[in-house]
């Protein structure tokens, strides 16, 4: 069973005294410079109406850094070069085409082909993927000291026929004297009817795991294949950089389908018998608990009660029967908590007032089951349904009727019908390892800020954005994830950009940016100390620090295809130019 992790949020990073932004008009230095017969930019086709499709298209970014070289940049032209930009303090320039993917004039013809797009796996060691179906492992030399032509050291097609896919992660691990390079792509597919049953979706969206294997680092072999899929898009996916795990953030689970070395193998599903079914259903997240009871059909809203104190609860139906009796396990808050009530589902909800994760809600209660899956709560409330009346899951047009509470909770209040999650898979043991429900955390960003860690990726919590870096390898006892830095204001701030593509932050997390779709990007500072003494007008408190807030306007209406944030640059690329902002903060 899955580990269930809380995302641990540092006091002594947040700011509960954040003042704002202050806008500043001081024009920070821009120098720009033509691209080269333009950029590769790939657009959705009609087949590709999905939303799984426009996820997939929507995150990509056309420019890509180099973590093992700060300030190093590199985008694909419209003739398939890779080609890298040189930036100095003053200028940005074009630098020499690098590599030409192999049979491009062809590999473009291909129906319905994503984005190239490519990953530095090592100082001297490049995965391209051409968005048509093949893999290129690519030998650099030691790009701190050569810039010459990259060499192809395998090509290798994930589809016995041409089929689009996309670059996601790739990383080298070393052992002894064996290398390994773990690559994941991603591509949508159609279900077909028997997959359209099982998880009730049109589309897929699917990650292919391929592992290459080399001695010499010369010659490579593809060795293993493994398949994940899932009915909702992910937000985050990235590879281990030491061990053969994954780590995926979305509203559904990923789940393995196939592995070419070792099968999937799943447990059968076993007949659930009356005895067997729990009386009720309940998860948590670090705020509240929801509880789910199934209820006789002529049950409605005036036959519930509910008697709560921060530690008693008694809550059941009318001269009937008690569905939840006793001392609750922690504190909650009487105010904050309620019950809905639709058709034969009755759900509680129960608002924490610590945030630390239950084992049971009532002491000694063994009734209830702890549920992360929505698919098997809403087929555990299908048998009690049948169990509780004469009919299978009923459902009449009087049972049809808007959840009501005595907060009369809109529409916008309720959850989703899926969970949001984050989750560490076990490549070998196709298992989820650990798991953590966000919740009602939006997601902000994914930025890659160290070649020796994975993805870094920004939630909302209240209004501040926090930053959370995911634990290579974690041991007994450690965090999966750990919080990083916050940026205040983040998340009430990225809510009023209607018009944002791309949003970063460079490795010292020293800003972060918001680019817009087409000319402005918007640059938020971490709060610095300020020389001169400044009060606020109304309390006449002193202030010690402000937090700048500056917008960049590009002289271009072209459309923005991709940013990159460092510590004293930042990049912004358009459909045919490269400019690069100097940050003189």
């Amino acid at each position: 069973m899955a580990e269930l992790n809380d995302l641990k949020v540092r006091r002594d990073l947040l700011d509960p005294h954040f003042d704002g932004y202050k806008l500043s008009l001081d024009k920070l230095p821009l120098y720009n410079c033509r691209v080269e017969s333009g950029v590769a930019t790939t657009s959705l086709t009609d087949e590709q109406y999905s939303y799984h499709h426009a996820k997939i298209f929507g995150v990509h970014n056309n420019l890509i850094s180099d973590p093992w070289k700060s300030n190093d940049c590199y985008y694909i032209d419209n003739s398939w070069n890779v080609r890298s930009l040189i930036a100095t303090d003053t200028s940005v320039s074009v630098g020499q085409d690098l590599f030409t993917i192999p049979d491009f004039s062809i590999q473009r013809q291909v129906k319905g082909h994503y984005n190239a797009n490519l990953l530095f796996v090592a100082i001297d060691l490049v995965v391209l993927a051409d968005g048509a179906g093949k893999v290129y492992l690519l030998y650099t030399g030691d790009r701190n000291k050569t810039t010459s032509k990259w060499k192809v050291l395998s090509s290798q097609s994930v589809f016995e026929e041409d089929k689009p896919c996309m670059l996601v992660d790739a990383v080298e691990h070393v052992s002894n004297e064996s290398h390994r390079v773990e690559t994941l792509l991603v591509h949508v597919k159609e279900t077909t009817i028997v997959e359209k049953e099982k998880y009730h979706s049109e589309f897929l969206t699917v990650l292919e795991w391929l592992t290459f294997e080399s001695g010499s680092r010369e010659t490579w072999s593809l060795e293993r294949t493994r398949r994940l899929v899932s009915r909702r898009p992910y937000h985050y996916a990235s590879l281990d950089r030491m061990v053969p795990s994954l780590v995926i953030a979305g509203e559904a689970d990923m789940e393995f389908v196939y592995d070419s070395v070792k099968p999937v193998t799943k447990e059968e599903e076993k007949e659930t018998y009356q005895n067997d079914l729990p009386e009720y259903t309940w998860n948590q997240t670090t705020e509240d608990i929801r509880v789910q009871f199934t209820v006789p059909k002529d049950v409605k809203k005036a036959n519930i009660y509910l008697s709560l104190t921060s530690e008693l609860i008694e809550f059941g139906i009318k001269n009937s029967t008690v569905l939840l009796k006793g001392h609750l396990h922690s504190k909650v808050d009487p105010e904050g908590s309620t019950w809905t009530i639709s058709s034969q589902r009755v759900e509680l909800y129960l608002s924490k007032e610590d945030q630390s994760m239950w084992p049971e809600i009532v002491k000694d209660d063994t009734r209830g089951e702890l549920v992360m899956d929505p698919d098997q709560v809403a087929k555990i409330h299908d048998r009690l349904a049948n169990l509780t009346s004469e009919q299978w899951n009923p459902n009449t047009l009087e049972d049809q009727k808007a959840p009501y509470n005595a907060q009369q909770l809109e529409e916008c209040d309720m959850y989703p019908d899926d969970n949001f999650v984050l989750e560490r898979l076990d490549g070998d043991l196709h298992k989820i390892t650990h798991k953590t429900n966000l919740g009602s955390h939006q997601w902000l960003f994914n930025a890659i800020l160290d070649h020796k860690k994975m993805p870094c990726f920004c939630l909302r919590h209240d209004v501040d954005g926090l930053l959370w870096q995911p634990a290579n390898d974690p041991k007994e006892g450690e965090l999966p994830w750990q919080h990083e830095s916050t940026f205040n204001a983040f998340g009430y701030v990225q809510a009023s950009k209607q018009q944002k593509k791309f949003t970063s932050c460079p490795p010292d997390y020293s800003y972060t940016v918001i680019s817009d779709c087409v000319r402005h990007s918007y640059i938020y500072w971490q709060p610095s100390p300020i020389s001169s003494l400044l009060r606020n007008r109304k309390t006449g408190k002193e202030v010690p620090t402000v937090a700048k807030q500056q917008v960049v306007s590009l002289d271009s209406a072209e459309d923005i295809v991709g940013i990159q944030a460092f510590n004293e640059k930042l990049f912004v690329l358009t459909e045919n130019v490269v400019y690069m902002i100097k940050m003189n903060e």
